[in-house]
């Protein structure tokens, strides 16, 4: 479920298969009266810049059907006539507009995991407990001399992502926060592999950020001299979904498993 945190009360639900997405709008008419709408099309991936992909689609609404506990009635589709643009900025952000309205950010409702505004002064964006068991996916680019042709340059590995550590507090507020990462192979043995963390920094004595990244300390493609840092937007941090890519071209995504003790 997806929804604007500025204007709560209406969102849509969303689901992809195969490049397809699929989407319910739950919003209200001109009487205020709420009504739902359906749309389907395929995500397209993008050109535009800091937008990874786009959809349009007709919305469709439908009435006269049966209500609880009667018989079924095939419902009928109305004669409504509108449209709905996403873009999607990352994982877990997207901008909407409907019938060329204004754009609206959206984000997934976080209902089920803890999360906290860690830096109030520069986002509201919500960051989430990320401590459970997750499944990396990593995907090397290809262009670079060391890396095998697809499908040989994705691999995947199960990992352990500690709870949420909050690192420096000034009066300004929270300079960083951190997460560990690591993996577990064979009991009773695990190790540690890098860090996931959000920061803000000083420049020409403004704040800049948050930024975040993920640290992978074992090196790249065995070279322990070359780790690479996979930079993320505050929109590639998610309750369920991570991703971010490094100045190489190399990607990783980061799918959560179970946010339970381990």
């Amino acid at each position: 479920m997806w929804y604007n945190p500025d204007q709560s009360g209406s969102g849509m639900t969303l689901d992809v298969q195969d490049g397809k997405l699929f989407g319910v709008v739950f919003g209200y008419d001109d009487d205020g009266k709420s009504r739902w709408w359906t749309f389907v099309n395929d995500l397209s991936p993008s050109n535009e810049p800091n937008i990874m992909w786009t959809l349009n689609a007709d919305l469709m609404q439908f009435e006269n059907g049966n209500s609880f506990n009667n018989d079924y009635i095939f419902p009928t589709q109305t004669n409504y006539e509108g449209q709905i643009s996403l873009k999607f900025t990352q994982k877990n952000h997207a901008l909407y507009s409907i019938n060329g309205g204004e754009e609206q950010n959206i984000v997934p409702i976080i209902f089920g995991v803890t999360k906290s505004r860690d830096f109030p002064e520069q986002t509201s964006y919500l960051i989430p407990e990320l401590e459970g068991v997750w499944t990396f996916v990593y995907q090397y680019n290809e262009s670079h001399p060391d890396v095998p042709p697809e499908p040989y340059n994705i691999f995947s590995e199960a990992v352990v992502i500690s709870s949420k550590n909050i690192g420096d507090i000034t009066q300004d507020g929270i300079i960083d926060i951190g997460f560990s990462v690591s993996r577990y192979d064979f009991f009773p043995n695990s190790h540690h592999i890098g860090f996931i963390y959000c920061y803000v920094t000083e420049e020409s004595n403004e704040v800049v950020g948050p930024s975040c990244e993920f640290l992978d300390t074992r090196g790249l493609l065995g070279d322990i001299e070359i780790k690479p840092v996979y930079k993320m937007k505050l929109g590639g941090i998610g309750a369920f979904r991570l991703f971010g890519e490094d100045v190489g071209g190399h990607t990783f995504e980061g799918i959560r498993i179970n946010a339970k003790d381990y």
